[in-house]
């Protein structure tokens, strides 16, 4: 199982590190529910919460001590409650019924089923399923997988602490990465132009601060600064009439700021629909899309 699991690390690592230094890499962190919060909480979220919550639920299983085993099949049953996916659902009941029987009859054969089906439903929860097939997709799966087995085999040879740590320093390395990229992005300066709008545009070193001015004396000029995606998006809803609706989106790249300046061509429609002049420009850029249901 170490062997096995060491290959399939080293191969998830290569692929990992190349996504993640590349302007792209932030497609990899998108499916993740943490970016609804703050980017500092989404780092404590990462480094100390989930590393705890996840090597208890998943890998608390293997145990010895009754408790922890209990604990494992609770935290299971709310990963499985909060999961949005039928097959994911399905999986994990199987895998819990297995593992409660494990507890009074561990033959070799459901051992192996168990650790399989461990790294295997770790992986999954981590990843948008309907978009599983896509390489990005499919690197998250290739590297969870393999440290799925990993923190199992630490779990069993050392113990569960031990585990946690190894989670929490993995995920560090990780937020560490995507920290560089925020920090300090490739500012090349990008344009974008259409019959209606012509903006310029580059990403910008991450700040606590997101500014949007309007041009108020004709309408015809919008400047950000400093200012992730969704927050333009949002200060432009103005805008909108009451039939307008409003859809959800995600940035293609999570946390990160930009300089944005956007000029209208047509300064003489004093009515114009600055959201959706907006979202076209941020969409037909790869800045945005539709959040997964």
């Amino acid at each position: 199982m170490l062997t096995l699991g060491v290959v399939i690390l080293a191969l998830g690592l290569m692929t990992s590190l190349y996504l993640l230094v590349s302007p792209s890499s932030h497609d990899y962190f998108t499916g993740s529910e943490y970016f609804k919060v703050p980017y500092f909480l989404f780092l404590c979220i990462a480094i100390f919460v989930a590393p705890i919550t996840e090597e208890l639920s998943f890998r608390g299983g293997f145990n010895k001590s009754k408790s922890i085993r209990i604990i494992s099949i609770i935290g299971l049953f709310v990963f499985l409650l909060i999961s949005e996916s039928l097959l994911l659902k399905t999986l994990m009941m199987i895998y819990i019924a297995l593992l409660i029987v494990s507890f009074y009859k561990r033959p070799n054969t459901l051992v192996i089923s168990l650790y399989v089906g461990n790294a295997l439903l770790f992986s999954l929860f981590h990843l948008d399923l309907d978009q599983l097939f896509t390489i990005s997709s499919l690197q998250g799966f290739l590297y969870r997988f393999a440290f799925g087995f990993f923190s199992i085999w630490i779990c069993i040879n050392f113990n569960l602490l031990k585990s946690i740590i190894f989670h929490a320093a993995w995920n560090f390395v990780l937020m560490t990465l995507l920290s560089i990229g925020l920090f300090f992005p490739d500012e090349t300066i990008n344009q974008y132009e259409n019959d209606m709008i012509k903006v310029t545009w580059q990403r910008a070193s991450k700040t606590s601060n997101s500014i949007v001015n309007f041009n108020t004396t004709n309408g015809n000029a919008l400047e950000a600064q400093d200012c992730d995606i969704i927050f333009l998006l949002k200060s432009t809803e103005w805008s909108l009439s009451s039939k307008d609706s409003i859809i959800d989106f995600v940035p293609t790249e999570p946390y990160m700021d930009y300089k944005i300046d956007m000029k209208i061509k047509d300064t003489s429609n004093t009515n114009q629909n600055l959201y959706s002049l907006v979202r076209q420009f941020l969409s037909e850029s790869d800045l945005i899309k539709l959040r997964p249901n």
